[in-house]
Parts: structure tokens; C-alpha cells; sequence
């Protein structure tokens, strides 16, 4: 199979959209089915292990009321150039702007932990991007919004099969990246 260029990127998307099979819940966990045998970028890496971004980008898409399939997301993703490396590292963590404008989704990148957490109460839905507990295991992509009691639930902040409940102390300035709010 040929795994550069736009053909590559064919290639996937149609072997990605075969697999899912109609899919179209959240991705609450990226190493669970139908998500986590899927291919990203053109080192064909499993979303399972690198697909945090995209399951994101997917997720929000779906909680705004705009939903895709998730094959369609990758595919957009990887036209937009991304996949980090190849998708070797995952998703290009300064990117994923250009996913939103090219959906004319009005969104809010913060680059600042102190901006993000004082926004993050004002938020609909937030993507999250923080290194992992060993900085050696990379970065992680994972949504946070609001429940109905005040608190916060998360989507794929640990690979499950429901949202979880999210504490906002728990987020560490030395392990913030960036966020994004909508």
C-alpha cells in the first residue's frame, strides 16, 4: 500500500472508514474498538497509540453538534499536515487550529496554564494537551467539560469506556502544553 502523499492518505481513510463500520459514538478510550486498530499519518501508526489528538479533535467535533466520522477527521488531519513526524509522535500540539478554522469552529488557544485554568469554568468543552507522569512517555490530547452537579467529566484522559470525572486541581502547570477552549 502506498503510504505517502495524498494517495497514502486515500489509502487510509478508506481502510480507517471499512473498519469503523458506522461508528459513531465518543472515543472515550483510544486503545478500545472500533478506534484503536485504526492507521494514522504516513508511518501508519495505531490510533492506539498515537491517536490521542485526533480522538480529540473527533470528540469535540461531536460534542459541538458539528460530528464527523472519525476516519473523515483523520483524513482531514493528516491533509493539514498534523501527524508530527510522520505521525511518529502523534499530533502536532500548536496544529490543531487549523483543523477548527477549516470547520469554522470558533474556538480559544491558550498558551498560557494560568489563562486556560481561569477560562476553563467558561468553556463548553476543552482539549487539554499536557506531557504525561514520565516525560520520556510524550504528550496526551484528552477533552474536559462540565457536568450537570458543577463538577468536570473528562473524555480519553484515561482510556475507558465512559467519561470520567475530572478534578481542574489536578492540572500541573509543569506538565501544561496547551488548550483549547469552544
Amino acid at each position: 500500500m502506498k503510504i505517502f502523499g495524498k494517495k497514502g492518505i486515500e489509502c487510509r481513510y478508506q481502510s480507517n472508514k471499512a473498519k469503523l463500520a458506522g461508528f459513531e459514538g465518543y472515543i472515550y478510550g483510544q486503545t478500545k474498538a472500533p478506534a484503536a486498530g485504526l492507521k494514522y499519518g504516513s508511518a501508519e501508526k495505531d490510533i492506539s497509540s498515537v491517536g490521542c489528538g485526533v480522538a480529540a479533535i473527533y470528540n469535540v467535533m461531536k460534542f459541538i453538534g458539528k460530528p464527523q466520522s472519525f476516519a473523515d477527521v483523520v483524513k482531514d488531519a493528516e491533509l493539514l499536515g498534523l501527524p508530527f513526524f510522520g505521525g511518529r509522535f502523534g499530533t502536532k500540539t500548536k496544529k490543531l487550529g487549523r483543523y477548527f478554522r477549516l470547520h469554522n469552529v470558533n474556538f480559544t488557544e491558550y498558551r498560557s496554564f494560568e489563562k486556560f485554568t481561569k477560562a476553563l469554568p467558561g468553556n463548553k468543552i476543552s482539549i487539554i494537551v499536557s506531557w504525561n507522569d514520565k516525560i520520556t512517555d510524550g504528550i496526551h490530547f484528552y477533552c474536559v467539560y462540565p457536568d450537570e452537579e458543577g463538577g468536570y467529566k473528562s473524555i480519553n484522559y484515561f482510556s475507558s469506556d465512559r467519561p470520567f470525572d475530572f478534578n481542574p486541581g489536578n492540572l500541573r502547570k509543569d506538565r501544561f502544553v496547551i488548550a483549547y477552549g469552544f
